[in-house]
């Protein structure tokens, strides 16, 4: 007996049928509105609108407020030691950073643990919106123990990179431990990125140490699934 073929699902022709519509059009240029793409494959709005959900997280299309255009290719950012300003660069695209703003915490018990410092330290937050080539991608949140950055709020630029500006304190990145999770933004997160609240994020958690095994920081970053895609290389 021969196993069965796998079904094809309506949304699935309409996905194949948009993506060689695509294939005529250049980057930026608008996809046909939902009710012509219904119209042209004689199909339901909804069905319509499911395969554009899954262009969109492909990142064969963009939302720019209501109007839906071709995608560019999605940004490609390497699992390393290293900041997401100078890997962009290194790619030829443009980056940028947008501050959220700059806050002076003390440490709980689970952030004194990571950055092992005494319960109720203080800790430096800086929040910024990640920009590729004008696009708004990720949301960076870095925590920092006040005791290693002595006037950093005052000298650094927050338009500049942040590994930069720690490496110039002497400070060497020996290695991080990073956990990868699939998340969606909550409505501040969304607003921030300039997203709808349904858009698949990638949520990566790293803290970075030095040398000596102590610990430099503790980041969140938040980065648009249909935007960026990230890759790895083993070696055993």
């Amino acid at each position: 007996m021969t196993a069965a073929e796998p079904r094809v699902l309506k949304h699935q022709v309409v996905r194949a049928q948009i993506e060689k519509l695509l294939l005529g059009l250049e980057i930026g240029d608008p996809v046909p509105a939902e009710r012509d793409l219904a119209e042209r494959f004689d199909v339901a709005r909804e069905t319509v609108r499911q395969s554009l959900r899954e262009l969109l997280v492909a990142g064969r299309i963009e939302r720019h407020g209501r109007t839906t255009v071709v995608g560019r290719p999605k940004v490609v950012q390497p699992l390393m030691i290293g900041s997401y300003t100078e890997d962009a660069l290194a790619q030829g695209r443009t980056a940028g950073r947008i501050p959220v703003g700059w806050a002076d915490l003390k440490a709980d018990e689970e952030l004194a643990e990571e950055l092992q410092i005494p319960v109720g330290a203080p800790v430096l937050e800086i929040e910024r919106v990640l920009t590729t080539d004008d696009t708004r991608v990720g949301l960076e949140t870095t925590r920092l123990p006040a005791y290693r950055y002595p006037g950093l709020i005052t000298d650094f630029d927050h338009r500049s990179s942040l590994y930069a500006a720690i490496r110039a304190r002497g400070i060497e990145f020996a290695r991080t431990t990073e956990v990868i999770e699939t998340t969606l933004p909550d409505a501040r997160e969304a607003a921030l990125l300039t997203v709808d609240a349904r858009t698949p994020m990638f949520l990566l958690n790293r803290v970075s140490y030095d040398q000596n095994d102590i610990p430099i920081e503790k980041r969140r970053s938040l980065y648009r699934g249909d935007r960026m895609t990230f890759t790895a290389t083993l070696t055993g």
